[in-house]
Protein backbone atom coordinates (compact mmCIF):
# COMPACT_ATOMS: atom_id res chain seq x y z
CA UNK A 1 0.00 0.00 0.00
CA UNK A 2 1.37 3.40 -1.01
CA UNK A 3 1.67 6.16 1.57
CA UNK A 4 0.44 9.63 0.49
CA UNK A 5 3.14 12.27 0.04
CA UNK A 6 1.23 14.79 2.13
CA UNK A 7 -0.56 14.08 5.41
CA UNK A 8 -4.33 14.65 5.63
CA UNK A 9 -5.10 18.13 6.96
CA UNK A 10 -8.24 20.05 7.76
CA UNK A 11 -9.44 22.72 5.32
CA UNK A 12 -9.49 26.27 6.65
CA UNK A 13 -11.48 29.41 5.95
CA UNK A 14 -10.77 33.04 6.77
CA UNK A 15 -12.20 36.49 5.96
CA UNK A 16 -9.94 39.00 4.23
CA UNK A 17 -10.59 42.57 3.12
CA UNK A 18 -8.14 43.83 0.55
CA UNK A 19 -6.82 43.12 -2.90
CA UNK A 20 -5.24 39.97 -4.23
CA UNK A 21 -2.57 40.35 -6.91
CA UNK A 22 -1.65 37.54 -9.28
CA UNK A 23 2.04 37.69 -10.20
CA UNK A 24 3.76 36.31 -13.26
CA UNK A 25 7.19 36.22 -14.85
CA UNK A 26 6.81 36.00 -18.62
CA UNK A 27 10.54 36.54 -19.29
CA UNK A 28 13.79 36.79 -17.32
CA UNK A 29 13.83 40.09 -15.43
CA UNK A 30 10.19 40.84 -16.33
CA UNK A 31 7.43 40.62 -13.71
CA UNK A 32 3.71 41.25 -14.14
CA UNK A 33 0.97 41.82 -11.57
CA UNK A 34 -2.78 41.81 -12.05
CA UNK A 35 -5.50 42.50 -9.47
CA UNK A 36 -7.90 39.59 -9.09
CA UNK A 37 -11.57 40.55 -9.39
CA UNK A 38 -14.79 38.68 -8.76
CA UNK A 39 -16.16 37.26 -12.02
CA UNK A 40 -19.73 37.86 -10.83
CA UNK A 41 -19.70 41.45 -9.60
CA UNK A 42 -16.28 42.77 -10.65
CA UNK A 43 -15.31 43.67 -7.07
CA UNK A 44 -11.62 43.63 -6.22
CA UNK A 45 -11.32 44.69 -2.56
CA UNK A 46 -13.50 42.10 -0.82
CA UNK A 47 -14.31 41.30 1.81
CA UNK A 48 -13.31 37.86 0.55
CA UNK A 49 -14.07 34.52 2.12
CA UNK A 50 -10.91 32.55 1.45
CA UNK A 51 -11.30 28.78 1.64
CA UNK A 52 -8.36 26.40 1.26
CA UNK A 53 -8.36 22.62 1.33
CA UNK A 54 -4.56 22.55 0.72
CA UNK A 55 -5.12 21.65 -2.94
CA UNK A 56 -7.44 24.41 -4.12
CA UNK A 57 -8.04 28.01 -3.03
CA UNK A 58 -11.55 29.42 -3.45
CA UNK A 59 -12.44 33.10 -3.18
CA UNK A 60 -15.99 34.09 -2.26
CA UNK A 61 -17.24 37.66 -2.65
CA UNK A 62 -19.92 39.43 -0.54
CA UNK A 63 -22.54 38.49 -3.14
CA UNK A 64 -21.77 34.80 -2.51
CA UNK A 65 -20.08 34.24 -5.88
CA UNK A 66 -17.33 31.64 -5.40
CA UNK A 67 -14.51 31.21 -7.88
CA UNK A 68 -11.57 28.86 -8.26
CA UNK A 69 -10.47 30.36 -11.60
CA UNK A 70 -8.39 33.22 -10.17
CA UNK A 71 -5.03 31.54 -10.77
CA UNK A 72 -3.57 32.60 -7.41
CA UNK A 73 -0.71 30.56 -6.06
CA UNK A 74 -0.92 29.34 -2.49
CA UNK A 75 2.09 31.50 -1.57
CA UNK A 76 0.37 34.65 -2.90
CA UNK A 77 -2.60 34.08 -0.58
CA UNK A 78 -0.59 32.86 2.41
CA UNK A 79 1.63 35.96 2.51
CA UNK A 80 -1.40 38.24 2.73
CA UNK A 81 -3.30 36.20 5.29
CA UNK A 82 -0.52 35.90 7.86
CA UNK A 83 -1.62 39.16 9.50
CA UNK A 84 -5.35 38.57 9.07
Amino acid sequence: MATPLTPPVEPWQVQYTGRFRRHGRPAPGVWTAETVGCPGCGGTAGPWTVTCDWRLIALGCPREVVTHEHGLAFSEVWLLLLDA
